[in-house]
């Protein structure tokens, strides 16, 4: 085991935020080895490691390094763990970076809204992203996510109609909304 999977066995218990994103913010070369994690598949450093990019970026979204956005990026393409796809894509809404070129990204997360076994959070999370990231440079987006949103209306969950609700309200108005 090495010291970044030590740091996160013990986090695992402690689960102190608090603690460790000021932690990380002086101690690059950790933070570096901690986010690398985010690749394993042994259970649990993809998770705990995913855990604490979301913390750790929404309080210092500047942080974020293009490899660590490009790795996240990368392991949330390839992963099926629930866990880890709904942490990365919560943390890659913080990041600094114009992702609107990422067409790859955009599917996926469109995907993640379009499928009916995509858990709540994850859809909740895709839909932040697409709508800080995408929507100002492609608002004609707006008529796919009325779609997508018109389908959601009727899951089951009483989350999910609830974020649907959410939408329809906040962008009616939208000019790309009715067309």
């Amino acid at each position: 085991m090495n010291a970044a999977q030590e740091f996160l066995s013990d986090f695992k218990f402690t689960r102190n935020f608090s603690e460790v994103v000021p932690l990380l913010v002086r101690d690059a070369e950790l933070k570096t080895a901690i986010f690398d994690e985010i690749r394993s598949k042994v259970y649990p450093f993809p998770e705990y490691a995913s855990w604490i990019a979301v913390h750790f970026f929404e309080k210092h979204p500047e942080l974020m390094t293009r490899e660590e956005f490009d790795t996240m990026v990368s392991v949330l393409r390839k992963t099926k763990n629930h866990s880890v796809q709904r942490n990365l894509t919560n943390a890659l809404v913080n990041a600094p970076f114009d992702c609107s070129e990422n067409g790859e990204l955009l599917d996926l997360l469109i995907d993640f809204l379009h499928q009916p076994e995509t858990l709540p959070a994850l859809k909740h999370h895709a839909f932040r992203m697409i709508e800080q990231h995408y929507l100002p440079a492609y608002p004609e987006l707006m008529r796919e996510l009325r779609t997508l949103f018109e389908v959601i209306s009727s899951h089951p969950k009483a989350s999910m109609q609830a974020m649907s609700r959410k939408f329809e309200k906040k962008y009616r108005k939208h000019p790309y909304y009715e067309q």
